[in-house]
């Protein structure tokens, strides 16, 4: 009965994103006169759908993400560029507005369900000083000690970090901040292990990693705020955890670059799932709202990023096309983004299977 209950939670919460993102491209579209040709749920291929009116509402076969299909977004025939209701013949500020209207409403819904949140008492984020009274970390725990590192062997799950070189660890950034300072030097590990305090030597690599992942143990108390106080709470927190998802987006993308793997943090499908049924099993609306609104914030950053084929690609074509005072080759630029496409599908891929491998073996 959990696993149902998940699936139901997970596709309502996953439908919720989906919807509100696509129906701000949607709508941005129908306002600046486009055809909209299709709205669709999942990537292609179609596995069902239906057409109202001259738009096809559909369901596809890989269960991640969503589009809307523009008339002439992605053609390169110069006619289209004379019929009003195609994309490539509005000005650029109304192509603007339709490109990043997606992202504008992930980032709406993040601060309304923030907003619902603190107005009725919601335990906060770690990491924002702004709760520093509601929040105490009692220990840093380690979740996984990964292969190969240099705390292999030595430290365990659950180990609790007390000390490093004799100061206090009151948090993950103060252990991030300490081996990262002592690339190569060994450092004393002072941790709580079945209830004893264990020293343990471990000696950083060169970019100052032993091989862990970690976490705090907090202890929280709800926090709540008249709603106009909520509002402007819940944008700050928005603002904060989009420049927190930023700087996460980076590392992902120089873990990819220089040393070609998945970074063991990032979560993929079914890790989504996953998270979603641990939720499931705490209970209550307001961990689910919290967990929605994380998600709306991450997945508006993911797709502001200049990438080819997410939102962030197409406005920077639109910005190339401001500096240049001419439209790019729309064949060329079709391609790039069919190749963006094709290469966001492949790290789909990949981190799923980085989560059923995890999955598997945890």
């Amino acid at each position: 009965m959990g696993f149902v209950l998940t699936g139901i939670v997970f596709i309502l919460v996953f439908g919720v994103l989906i919807l509100v993102h696509e129906w701000g491209h949607f709508y941005a579209a129908r306002r600046a006169g486009i055809k909209v040709e299709e709205f669709g749920f999942g990537l292609p291929p179609r596995a069902w759908g239906i057409k109202k009116g001259e738009t096809i509402y559909s369901l596809n076969w890989i269960p991640f993400g969503g589009f809307v299909r523009l008339y002439g977004e992605d053609s390169y025939d110069p006619k289209l560029l004379h019929d009003e209701r195609s994309f490539v013949s509005k000005n650029v500020w109304q192509r603007t507005k339709v490109i990043v209207a997606g992202v504008v409403m992930n980032f709406i819904l993040a601060i309304l369900l923030l907003t619902i949140g603190f107005s009725v008492g919601m335990v906060p984020f770690p990491g924002s000083p702004e709760f520093a009274d509601a929040v105490t970390v009692e220990a840093v725990v380690v979740n996984r000690v990964l292969p190969a590192g240099a705390a292999e062997g030595f430290l365990k799950a659950e180990d609790k970090i007390l000390k490093i070189e004799g100061r206090e660890i009151d948090s993950v950034t103060a252990v991030i901040n300490t081996t990262s300072a002592h690339p190569g030097e060994t450092l004393n590990f002072l941790v709580q292990r079945a209830g004893e305090e264990v020293n343990i030597a471990l000696t950083p690599s060169a970019e100052g990693k032993v091989g862990i992942e970690i976490s705090e143990e907090i202890d929280a108390r709800p926090v709540r705020y008249w709603p106009h106080q909520a509002f402007v709470v819940a944008v700050r927190e928005t603002w904060r955890l989009s420049s927190f998802t930023l700087q996460a987006l980076g590392d992902f993308v120089k873990q990819i670059v220089y040393r070609g793997s998945i970074p063991q943090n990032v979560a993929g499908p079914v890790g989504i799932v996953e998270m979603t049924h641990s939720l499931v099993q705490l209970g209550g609306i307001i961990p689910l709202l919290k967990f929605t609104a994380l998600l709306s914030i991450s997945l508006g950053v993911i797709n502001i990023m200049p990438f080819p084929a997410l939102d962030g690609g197409r406005f920077l074509f639109i910005i190339v096309e401001l500096l240049r005072r001419k439209r790019a080759n729309a064949k060329i630029e079709s391609a790039i983004h069919m190749l963006g496409f094709a290469l966001l599908i492949l790290l789909l891929v990949a981190i799923t299977w980085n989560d059923i491998v995890r999955l598997v073996a945890s």
